[in-house]
């Protein structure tokens, strides 16, 4: 966690990534993310229009991203620092992750895109419980 620490501190010092891009240590505590990488743009805008259309998403402070070799999609209108998301990216061809509020990467799907399933663990994690109880 430390190394983790410095790192993104190193990185903001630094001035790394695209000008006036947002990068997921910006993003950190405001919200969680899903980050979905596809091999194609048709694969990447089926994922984007789950995502668009999957109620929930706003309610759980979440981000995503839909990343493919064409570009990227995203619920924000801030642009992000694309190496920032491709430095989550670990299996060959498609996979999804999820990565907390705290920054820490949660789960990875390799098969295909299941929000529920994201859902699950988002619901369980005690931040989440916290802004339950708290609404």
């Amino acid at each position: 966690m430390r190394r983790f620490l410095l790192a993104s501190v190193f990185c903001a010092l630094a001035g790394t990534g695209t000008a006036g891009a947002a990068t997921l240590d910006s993003l950190q505590w405001d919200y969680r993310v899903i980050a979905v990488f596809t091999a194609t743009a048709s694969a990447g805008q089926d994922a984007a229009d789950t995502l668009e259309h999957t109620a929930g998403i706003a309610e759980r402070d979440i981000a995503w991203f839909v990343i493919t070799p064409d570009g990227t999609q995203s619920n924000l209108s801030t642009s992000i620092d694309r190496a920032s998301l491709t430095a989550l990216h670990e299996a060959d061809g498609f996979e999804a992750v999820l990565v907390g509020k705290d920054g820490g990467v949660k789960s990875r799907q390799t098969d295909e895109l299941d929000v529920d399933a994201f859902f699950g663990e988002i619901d369980t994690m005690p931040m989440r419980q916290r802004e339950m109880r708290e609404k």
